[in-house]
């Protein structure tokens, strides 16, 4: 390995003070002297699979029916709802209507469940079912007709649950959006379609907003590790977990290795920093927390992020990724020059209405609030950058208000931070009240010690340990 060069600049990106790498204007071409040979990803077949739907009678367990979906009640026991369940187009669907309902519905949007081939539907997260219920909004889920990363198949979902609550309830009011994880990926899709639904305001929650910069993520993320550690380990083998991350782990010195970082792990630590949001509160202790549990390697040494069979082959991407020319190795070669450079497989990344990965453009025509935690490393608070990003494009920043939330985990929110979420939206979109927000794009804004204090639940649970408390 030898010697390292340490400082400068870091991952160069668009035009904006902390947006991640890739794009960097006036790069030059890929396969250039001193470069790796760009790597083609293989092309792999698309397929669909058997799914099972789980009865939406009862809450899903591995072990068989959970408890039974009954109307929510009083203190006194006393039905405040009524309930509505089935499968329609191949997705199982809840829905639930306060008594006193007062014409509005929010559509729940789920995160990624994985591979599996059970398909189930479940309440709301963060205690939002009794809320939504107890002020009078009733609410809608799918299990969508998919598992895995199918955006897709939630979309087409949601919009066949939109029109079957017309149908069933009645048309409401006003529609809302609200969701986490992969579902704010749908949120992001939804919003920019026009299939006979609309939508009066989304709030997705530690969403990928950024669509396919996620992938991108990943493989930065790995990439960077193995050239800092010396260790050239794409395409990914069979044995990554088990035999190359230790020797990676063990060469930059970083959890759960004893002792301190390497050189080279703390310039991997500062690149990790950039491409996932910046300097920013607590992003010491997200580091060490993300690289103790190994989880982004481990997403890339499986199926990676869900995409078998939905896409044809890896849709990431490292092309045109500008890496920093001031990190040398003894051999005076630089970052840009010794990483591997990767394609995406044959129009695995296309875009436009045939993409396998949709993407989110911006193009939005009503107000959207957005929450992410700091630390997140599964969908990097760097997705909320993107998406703002595009947002300005569009010229349609005035829809758009974003907040950080102070913890490292991924969703990792409160029900009073979720709850304020909803409800800052409904002033928002019925009373013209423009919430609260603060720049995910302004590096000062982002840096300070207090970023995220104001919507932050002061709780010392979980990650939020990492932070210091707030003024």
């Amino acid at each position: 390995m030898g010697a390292f060069v340490a400082g400068g600049p870091a991952l160069a990106g668009p035009p904006s003070s902390v947006q991640p790498p890739g794009k960097a204007e006036g790069h030059p071409s890929a396969g250039q002297e001193g470069w790796q040979p760009v790597q083609k990803s293989e092309r792999e077949p698309l397929y669909d699979l058997d799914w099972t739907i789980a009865d939406p009678r009862y809450d899903y367990t591995p072990e068989g029916p959970g408890a039974e979906f009954v109307p929510l009640t009083d203190d006194e026991g006393n039905a405040i709802s009524r309930v509505l369940y089935g499968v329609d187009h191949g997705a199982a669907y809840r829905i639930e209507v306060p008594l006193d309902w007062n014409g509005d519905v929010v559509f729940w949007e789920h995160g990624y469940r994985g591979t599996g081939t059970t398909l189930y539907v479940s309440d709301p997260s963060y205690d939002l079912r009794r809320t939504y219920i107890e002020n009078g909004y009733a609410w809608a889920a799918s299990s969508y007709s998919a598992n895995r990363y199918d955006i897709e198949a939630g979309v087409r979902s949601t919009e066949k649950l939109a029109k079957l609550f017309d149908r069933e309830v009645g048309k409401a009011d006003e529609r809302y959006l609200q969701g986490v994880s992969m579902g704010g990926h749908v949120i992001g899709v939804l919003l920019e379609r026009n299939r006979g639904v609309e939508w009066d305001g989304a709030a997705p929650m530690c969403g990928v907003m950024g669509d396919r910069e996620l992938y991108d993520f990943f493989l930065d993320y790995n990439l960077l590790a193995q050239t800092l550690a010396g260790i050239d380990a794409y395409p990914i083998p069979d044995d990554y977990l088990t035999a190359v991350v230790p020797r990676i782990k063990a060469a930059l010195g970083t959890p759960p290795a004893p002792g301190p970082l390497t050189e080279e792990g703390e310039v991997f630590r500062d690149l990790i920093t950039e491409i996932s949001g910046g300097e920013r509160p607590g992003d010491d202790e997200a580091f060490a927390y993300w690289e103790g549990r190994s989880f982004v390697y481990g997403v890339v040494a499986t199926e990676p992020g869900g995409l078998d069979g939905v896409a044809p082959g890896p849709v990431w991407s490292n092309v045109d990724t500008d890496y920093p020319i001031d990190h040398t190795f003894d051999d005076g070669s630089t970052l840009d020059e010794r990483i591997e450079r990767v394609a995406p497989a044959h129009q695995a990344r296309r875009s436009g209405p045939s993409a396998y990965v949709p993407d989110i453009t911006g193009d939005i025509d009503v107000p959207v609030l957005s929450i992410h935690t700091l630390g997140d490393y599964y969908v990097p608070f760097s997705m909320q950058q993107y998406y703002a990003e595009d947002v300005l494009e569009e010229g349609n920043e005035d829809l758009l208000v974003q907040r950080a939330i102070r913890a490292a985990g991924h969703c990792e929110f409160t029900p009073e931070e979720a709850s304020a979420q909803f409800f800052d939206l409904v002033e928002w979109v019925e009373d013209g009240v423009t919430p609260a927000g603060a720049s995910v794009l302004d590096d000062a804004v982002v840096a300070s010690p207090t970023y995220g204090c104001e919507f932050t639940t002061p709780a010392a649970t979980g990650t939020r340990v990492f932070y210091e408390p707030c003024p």
